[in-house]
């Protein structure tokens, strides 16, 4: 098949090789959402009002990025059973099948997210707290069933069927306008407008692969469909299916632009219970990120059970990685080639898509300690509304203040994907803020800093400028 620039076959192969990770959620850091002076925690809820006034310095004002996975860098590659300082495909055949695959989930899933602030600035006015924000977004997914890989280690003459094969990606600019307001002495309620500038988007799923293998061909008979816009447009191979349609080859000539418009909504609210209950009780809950976007003449592609095709089969994906073979490089090189020809897709014209933004429930309970009113312990549970990448988490944070103007928090949180613990150190006196924090410590990485144990990692930081008391 000819090599294009872009190919939505190669992002199944993205997966295996974890060459790059880019991160996103548009939330903040997560373990300092119960700290005062956390300038961003309205982003988790818009009624959670900053103490007082900022603005963001360029390019550094607030750095998100966050991954989360239930494999690793690990999974996919071995030491070389010739040379220790190299390393093997785990198709290579000095790597078992139940090494592999005894490493792997049912459903081998990643999210990485990230959030890079262009503009931010908040203020005391209209009877509450304003805040105005600019900022990219990435929100990527994946989703690989163990049956695949494990067609791909033990493949022989057989009868194979497995399905929920998922990759998407959303990157858009998002404008907001929020407002928090308090009523009365305990309850305090907030929204978010949100103007949304679509930059590109991928979705490739497929739901039915099902195989017919012989020692000559093998015969795919699958139902997927993929919507891309890019500002490119489908290229074609040679290929064509056993009915005769043409086989889309690849995604060519992609172009930076404005793909489509969505808005969106958060929304959230506080209640202090001190008065009712007990001092020191708060409980916050929030709706965010509430919404869609509209994408404008995206290339749709799909196939269905009658096109079937046919694969000639995975031949040098297990080769060796010394001296006299192919480097480790090269191997996934191979990988990528012979993937992108085991998925056809034909095309099916333009038209609009609509994608939602990943929408998120938090709950939220804080209660300050009675005998030092500086130090507080609070649980917060999130749970994500989005198809096959969904999730919940719920995060136990110990916070302390011992001065006005410094704040530390760590987390421990429990999730889909695992568990983890996190930290925040945040500075905040006139003139100055500057945060540092993660949600997930990173665990054991490899040379490429990827993490080898599990995709669970993030770094947030940001340089802003404070004013007001």
């Amino acid at each position: 098949m000819k090599r294009m620039n872009f190919n939505i076959k190669r992002a199944f192969a993205v997966v295996l090789m974890l060459v790059a990770v880019l991160g996103a959620s548009a939330q903040a850091l997560r373990t300092g959402y119960f700290l005062d002076g956390n300038l961003f925690r309205y982003r988790l809820n818009p009624a959670l009002s900053g103490e007082r006034g900022y603005f963001s310095l360029p390019v550094l004002g607030g750095i998100n990025v966050n991954s989360m996975g239930n494999f690793g860098l690990s999974n996919f590659l071995y030491e070389s059973p010739t040379n220790a300082n190299e390393l093997v495909t785990f198709m290579h055949s000095s790597v078992s099948a139940d090494e592999f695959l005894g490493n792997l989930e049912s459903d081998n899933l990643m999210n990485m997210n990230l959030d890079f602030t262009l503009l931010s600035m908040g203020f005391k006015a209209f009877g509450g707290y304003n805040t105005i924000d600019l900022t990219l977004r990435s929100q990527t997914g994946m989703s690989l069933p163990y049956d695949m890989f494990r067609f791909m280690k033990v493949m022989g003459d057989a009868n194979y069927s497995f399905g929920d094969i998922n990759m998407r990606t959303r990157n858009f600019a998002d404008l907001s306008l929020g407002h928090s307001h308090k009523i009365g002495e305990s309850l305090t309620v907030g929204a978010r407008a949100k103007f949304l500038f679509g930059l590109a988007y991928a979705d490739v799923k497929f739901d039915q692969m099902d195989l017919s293998m012989n020692s000559n061909r093998w015969e795919i008979a699958a139902r997927g469909e993929a919507n891309i816009a890019m500002g490119g447009a489908f290229t074609y191979s040679d290929e064509k299916t056993a009915s005769g349609k043409t086989v889309v080859g690849g995604y060519d000539d992609i172009k930076a632009g404005l793909q489509g418009f969505g808005m969106g909504l958060d929304l959230g609210a506080t209640y202090d219970f001190s008065e009712l209950l007990t001092p020191g009780l708060v409980v916050s809950a929030s709706l965010t990120d509430l919404g869609y976007i509209k994408w404008n003449k995206a290339a749709r592609a799909a196939i269905a059970p009658e096109d079937s095709y046919t694969f000639e089969g995975f031949s040098q994906m297990g080769i060796h990685s010394d001296s006299k073979n192919a480097p480790i490089e090269d191997q996934w090189e191979t990988t990528r080639d012979e993937l992108e020809d085991f998925f056809a897709l034909e095309d099916k014209g333009e038209g609009s898509v609509s994608s939602g933004l990943g929408a998120k429930l938090n709950l939220g309970v804080e209660y300050s300690m009675p005998f030092y009113n500086k130090l507080s312990a609070g649980l917060l549970y999130t749970h994500c509304f989005d198809d096959v990448y969904s999730y919940n988490q719920t995060s136990l944070m110990v916070s302390i203040s011992p001065v006005s103007v410094l704040d530390f928090a760590v987390s421990g949180t429990f999730s889909d994907y695992g568990t983890g613990f996190g930290a925040m150190a945040n500075l905040h006196c006139t003139g100055f803020s500057f945060f540092v924090g993660t949600d997930c410590f990173i665990g054991k990485v490899g040379k490429q800093f990827i993490p080898l144990e599990n995709m669970n990692a993030s770094v947030s930081f940001g340089v802003n400028i404070a004013f007001g008391k």
